[in-house]
């Protein structure tokens, strides 16, 4: 939202069959999906009459403007167990090109394509890495989402590795971390955050996301920090913060964008 807000033309891409992120935008999936009509459709693999749609078809427009949405659904886990057999029947485009593929279709009608994928290295987030020209993972500073995420950068090292030998993927413009849910009141939040900086170094976002009942109150009226009326909040000042942290690490991403794009980034304001 905030880089719609910015004038960049933005579409999103819910590829995880839990579709969190449909959600937020008013639907519900398992109803309004339910007989098609998610980011499936477009990845799917040929079955008797059945074929892949256009990703133009499964394509809508959001109640923000700037913002489009490709929706996920359910139907998402199919795809992680119809692979293995169109692998060995050697379908085309194959498994890891078909969200590129599809997205070819609309590459000139966007600025920025922003894919949410489930967190798992299975069929369905390989076609989302390959697609991508940056990847962004979150990190929460405690000790066992670092030890989590240790894990998944290992395993993911791996799996790029074979991706980069098949021809799936070349060198990302970015591989950036964002810290979030970072309570600064906490102080071994603090000193993880800063251990992961000089770990991972300028790879990690300079500003945090971070926690606050805001957010959360926001999430129970389905709405981003973004839609809040401020005027009518009775916690202006918490509102306030949680809206500072959300558009100072959009700014840094945007910042990035820019720099892949060969440019100085947009004024920000």
């Amino acid at each position: 939202m905030r880089l719609a807000l910015r004038g960049y033309r933005v579409c999103l891409m819910d590829a995880d069959p839990q579709a969190s992120l449909t959600t937020f935008f008013g639907y519900q999936p398992e109803i309004d999906f339910r007989k098609g009509g998610t980011l499936y459709d477009a990845i799917r693999y040929n079955d008797g009459d059945a074929s892949r749609a256009p990703i133009t078809d499964v394509l809508r427009k959001t109640y923000f403007p700037n913002l489009d949405l490709v929706p996920g659904g359910i139907m998402l886990s199919e795809f992680e167990t119809e692979t293995p057999m169109a692998l060995s029947r050697g379908e085309q485009p194959v498994f890891f090109n078909r969200l590129r593929d599809s997205m070819c279709q609309v590459e000139d009608d966007y600025d920025i394509v922003l894919i949410d994928r489930s967190p798992q290295l299975g069929y369905l987030t390989m076609p989302a890495v390959c697609a991508s020209t940056s990847l962004l993972m979150t990190i929460i500073p405690e000790r066992v989402d670092l030890a989590s995420a240790s894990q998944f950068l290992t395993m993911a090292s791996r799996v790029l590795e074979v991706l980069h030998s098949n021809g799936g993927i070349g060198a990302y413009d970015n591989f950036a971390y964002l810290l979030t849910r970072f309570d600064t009141a906490i102080s071994t939040q603090q000193d993880l955050a800063e251990w992961i900086r000089q770990l991972l170094g300028d790879s990690v976002i300079a500003s945090p996301f971070l926690k606050s009942s805001a957010v959360s109150e926001a999430g129970l009226s389905q709405k981003t920090i973004f839609e809040v009326d401020l005027a009518a909040s009775k916690n202006r000042k918490t509102y306030d913060r949680a809206l500072d942290s959300a558009i100072g690490f959009s700014n840094d991403i945007e910042r990035m964008i820019q720099s892949a794009w060969g440019r100085g980034g947009k004024d920000e304001t």
